[in-house]
């Protein structure tokens, strides 16, 4: 019996893919926004990661990831509907994605993304260790 083995795809693959599939369909400032969100930040984080290892927790952490650059609740939300836009073109391409991230996340404008239940000092700490380890990975490997 032959198996079948999906290919291997990267974030920045899937990326740079919207990009070029959409370009001719998004305004100019919807086209520099995709790009800014997705250069700047999206490959920036997932970068070379493969597709089947972006979970909704790794999503979670780069949440956590653009409150420690310092960006907005609104612009954290604004590059989460980057992703999801990238996360959707990818379903359509029979990617291997897992289903809840192309949904919406929903976060209220007058409230940071931290508040709700808060991490203790520990789990934070975890939490940071494993973002360190996980950029360091994808930078020195």
């Amino acid at each position: 019996m032959v198996s079948v083995r999906t290919p291997c795809h990267s974030f920045n693959e899937l990326a740079l893919r919207y990009v070029a599939c959409h370009a001719s369909t998004l305004s100019p400032t919807q086209l520099n926004q995709r790009l800014d969100h997705l250069g700047q930040h999206a490959m920036v984080f997932f970068g070379a990661m493969n597709m089947a290892d972006i979970t909704p927790e790794r999503v979670q952490k780069f949440t956590y990831y653009l409150e420690m650059q310092g960006l907005k609740p609104s612009a954290i939300q604004a590059c989460l509907v980057s992703f999801r836009a990238c996360m959707k073109f990818a379903q359509d391409q029979k990617w291997p994605v897992a289903k809840p991230l192309s949904k919406p996340l929903i976060f209220r404008e007058d409230q940071p993304i931290s508040d709700g239940p808060h991490l203790s000092s520990q789990e934070f700490d975890l939490l940071y260790q494993d973002l360190v380890q996980d950029m360091a990975k994808d930078l020195y490997h």
